[in-house]
């Protein structure tokens, strides 16, 4: 399945994408591509379901200027029931990249004394546990037949932002579940390697050889990225955004990266933005590590203009409001540092350019100008049919003149 309206999807028109896909993105968001594909699954998983259907995702990239997703369909009444494990709702803070993705609902196992302590659980010891609440325990990680809603952050302790404390903007529903059946990528993969060495035709066994595939290379280099993103991680975080926030230079994304893995997190890239920042670390961690390398490099203090040093809001006469950039940037750093251990000197193995697949990731633009055309209008069919209305015109002139010559 293509789509091509990624003004729908990508939030310019928050409207249209939720009268064609039941759901409302977000405009101006660093995570866009994926979460229009997201969005797109999670129409397409509902519309099967309707059908007694379930949907598999096999692949699904942004390429150019359209998304693409490939899924197999299954004849699974029992499946539809788990259907709303799949979805979730995303909260986005109005005034950071925070964001957090919550399930549309959970059937994990919860006994009603745990579910009368759910509150008070941080406060309860885990040593001297006995067997009772051992069992309780064992039991919790197990599926059960009862459906609950999910939470939404105000369970995980942050009604509101917990960098700047502004309020959330709520998007979706989106698919939560994985993009991408790896063992399928991987295969694709081996036989684009299997095929560039045996001069651009598969090795087929008895078969006619295909033809060589002429965008082999970029497709290799996207099969690659795709294969080493975090399969059960939605969204991403954009490393020159959250930089952007405090006023500071974009950290280098291998350091980046290093103190994510070193702090004990999995962190991976995404294949349409080379700049993402996708793990598995709460948003405090990541504040945590912008706020150690701003601690180490300061950034500079953001401008004001002259109307904010009024009291005005910048552009017109009202009173300046609480959320300026300028205070923003101060309520993150002023945070004290929580996540023990950073490190940006260790550089992990799997870091490392020699240790990662040598592919072509994130290829450039075939052409110059390339994406979708301007779309053909009347006045321009119009104006295109004068014309040539006018170059016969021209000939007929011209071929009177030259008979009235020769007679």
């Amino acid at each position: 399945v293509t789509c091509t309206d990624m003004a729908a999807l990508g939030g310019s028109h928050p409207e249209t994408c939720y009268g064609r896909y039941g759901a409302m993105p977000l405009q101006r968001s660093g995570y866009l591509q994926e979460l229009a594909l997201r969005i797109l699954l999670y129409h397409m998983s509902v519309i099967a379901g309707r059908y007694g259907r379930t949907i598999r995702p096999v692949l699904s990239v942004g390429m150019a200027f359209y998304c693409r997703v490939f899924v197999e369909v299954y004849d699974d009444k029992a499946g539809v029931n788990n259907l709303s494990l799949s979805h979730g709702h995303l909260f986005q803070s109005t005034k950071c990249s925070t964001f957090h993705v919550t399930p549309m609902a959970t059937n994990a196992f919860v006994t009603s004394k745990q579910q009368s302590q759910s509150d008070n659980n941080n406060n309860i010891a885990n040593s001297d546990n006995n067997g009772a609440n051992n069992k309780g325990r064992n039991k919790k990680n197990r599926a059960s037949n009862v459906y609950r809603n999910g939470r939404g952050p105000c369970d995980l302790g942050e009604p509101v932002c917990g960098e700047t404390g502004a309020s959330y903007k709520i998007a979706g529903p989106l698919w939560t579940g994985p993009l991408h059946d790896m063992d399928i990528v991987n295969d694709a993969i081996s036989r684009l390697e299997a095929a560039e060495s045996n001069k651009g035709i598969h090795p087929t066994a008895g078969a006619s050889p295909l033809h060589p595939l002429h965008t082999a290379t970029t497709l290799h280099g996207m099969l690659v990225s795709v294969s080493e993103e975090l399969p059960d991680v939605p969204l991403y975080h954009c490393l020159p955004t959250l930089c952007s926030a405090v006023n500071s230079p974009t950290i280098p994304l291998t350091t980046f990266k290093a103190a994510l893995i070193n702090a004990g997190y999995r962190v991976s890239a995404y294949h349409k933005e080379p700049n993402a920042i996708k793990t598995n670390a709460p948003n405090s961690v990541v504040w945590d590590i912008v706020r150690a390398w701003c601690k180490e490099h300061p950034p500079a203090k953001r401008k004001e203009s002259k109307r904010h040093r009024k009291g005005e809001a910048q552009g017109s006469n009202a009173p300046a409001t609480a959320h300026d950039p300028a205070d923003i940037a101060a309520r993150i750093l002023a945070k004290e540092i929580q996540t023990k251990g950073i490190d940006f000197d260790t550089i992990p193995k799997e870091l490392l350019r020699g240790e990662r697949k040598k592919a072509k990731r994130w290829a450039l633009n075939p052409e110059a100008n390339w994406g979708p055309k301007k779309a053909a209008s009347g006045r321009n069919k119009k104006r295109k049919l004068e014309e040539d209305d006018n170059d016969v015109e021209n000939v007929d002139g011209k071929k009177n003149e030259k008979e009235e010559e020769d007679t």
